[in-house]
């Protein structure tokens, strides 16, 4: 028997036995029993009592704690209070539970969200605390509102420092710290994509990530996707590398194309058969039709190329 049974329970049960009550056949030990206030009541352990139930037994468990009364302890109050209920076995028990609606390390956290969010106007953060235990428990109608009385970071290591305490507690403050990281939007694809296709904007959504967590070859501007076609199978709604998207090919080997001179005297066009795959600005190869003669090309087009002079087989 734990120390809290041994305590208080024997005392609380000698000083009562001498106001036992006639047996009440359908007294029943609980399963589990919730108590908001300070005092294990008789009404809190059996069920079925009625002039007795609100007898003080004990001192309630802390706030959010439980405690275990075991069939020895059930006869004895059962016996003191000559409630009639007998073991079956060893198996009975009731479990005791004092209510809270307890702070935890989420409310914290969400308080000190706010308050780095008054500091700095603008930026997306994202918080990380040293301590993910750090709460208060306090009674069950109580006000739940954190507040932040002081709060001190460090810019260069992205550190913090602060005092938090709770509103229905006040002169119970705790020192609390962690890391804050700086957060920007990326685009990503809503959808994945496969080679071939042409990234539009409609196919561009964001996510969010640390800035500390963003490789310098990231994509971070969808002005860098759009227009672009995947160099392999990518992925939906994840970060992509400047290696994972190129220019779509937009002329491919054994496409008849257009060849066109221009400068500042004239325009003179010819076909050709390009002899390479080209996106645009790649340099291709591209074989005069008429004359065979193979030259080379920049991809300026869907089927079309620039040439520079001289252009003697045109």
């Amino acid at each position: 028997m734990n120390i809290f049974k041994t305590k208080y329970l024997a005392i609380a049960l000698a000083l009562t036995t001498c106001l036992a009550t006639t047996a009440l056949a359908a007294a029943m030990p609980k399963t589990e029993s919730i108590v908001t206030g300070d005092q294990i009541t008789l009404g809190d352990v059996f069920d079925g009592v009625t002039a007795d139930a609100s007898h003080y037994l004990a001192p309630a468990p802390e706030q959010g704690k439980t405690v275990t009364l075991g069939t020895y302890d059930l006869q004895r109050i059962s016996d003191a209070f000559n409630l009639g209920w007998k073991p079956d076995g060893d198996g009975a028990h009731v479990v005791i539970r004092r209510g809270s609606d307890g702070i935890d390390n989420m409310d914290v956290q969400a308080a000190l969200e706010k308050k780095f969010a008054q500091l700095m106007q603008g930026q997306k953060f994202d918080l990380e605390l040293s301590d993910r235990s750090v709460g208060f428990n306090i009674p069950e109608t109580a006000d739940k509102t954190v507040m932040v009385e002081k709060l001190n970071y460090d810019a260069v290591n992205s550190t913090f420092r602060a005092t938090i305490a709770a509103a229905a507690a006040p002169d119970l403050r705790k020192e609390v710290s962690g890391h804050y990281y700086p957060v920007s939007r990326i685009p990503v694809l809503k959808t994945p994509l496969r080679p071939g296709d042409v990234i539009s904007a409609d196919d561009i959504d964001y996510i969010d990530m640390r800035s500390t967590d963003i490789a310098s070859s990231m994509i971070t501007e969808a002005s860098n996707l759009i227009g672009q076609t995947p160099r392999r199978g990518v992925s939906a709604m994840k970060p992509l590398m400047l290696s994972d998207v190129k220019l779509p090919i937009i002329v491919k080997k054994g496409d008849l194309v257009t060849m066109v001179l221009k400068n500042n005297l004239l325009s003179l066009t010819a076909q050709g058969r390009a002899m390479d795959n080209g996106a645009a600005g790649d340099a291709i190869r591209v074989m005069n039709s008429t004359s065979k003669q193979v030259i080379d090309a920049i991809v300026t087009g869907s089927q079309t190329v620039s040439i520079k002079p001289p252009l003697g087989t045109l």
